[in-house]
């Protein structure tokens, strides 16, 4: 799978709850999420330092980023959109707007296996623990990751 596939992996959910409330758990959850983002070198070494940040935040959304330890390098951005509905409200969150790679090498030169995307692990585990959030607020919500 290329990076630009990878790149496209979102969460949707539908959930009884308003809007207001959806977007304070995605924002609990973006503050759990540490470490897992690749080194300042891109060796391919793990940065424990890795965190994702509130970069904007609307009453529709929020805009959120991957850095690395002391936000140093921005590794991805990607938004957390929600509309509201008859039921309660609709959550989007990511694909990755920007995101940096990295592909291992022979002699400097020669590309050996698929592009890294950086920041991809805490990205992942933040839509995992937003889907959490949304089922301990709401159990009958419609959560997909892909």
């Amino acid at each position: 799978m290329s990076a630009q596939d990878r790149a496209r992996l979102h969460l949707t959910a539908t959930t009884t709850a308003n809007g207001e409330d959806v977007l304070k758990h995605v924002k609990m959850a973006a503050s759990r999420v540490k470490g897992g983002g690749a080194s300042l070198l891109t060796t391919g070494a793990q940065n424990i330092g890795a965190q994702v940040n509130v970069e904007k935040e609307t009453a529709e959304g929020l805009s959120l980023s991957i850095t690395s330890g002391r936000r140093l390098v921005e590794l991805c951005t990607f938004d957390a959109v929600v509309t509201s509905t008859e039921r309660g409200a609709r959550l989007t969150v990511g694909g990755l707007q920007t995101y940096k790679t990295t592909q291992s090498t022979v002699m400097g030169f020669i590309p050996v296996g698929p592009k890294a995307i950086a920041g991809y692990a805490p990205y992942k585990r933040l839509l995992d623990e937003v889907a959490a959030e949304l089922r301990s607020i709401d159990p009958s919500a419609e959560v997909t990751i892909g």
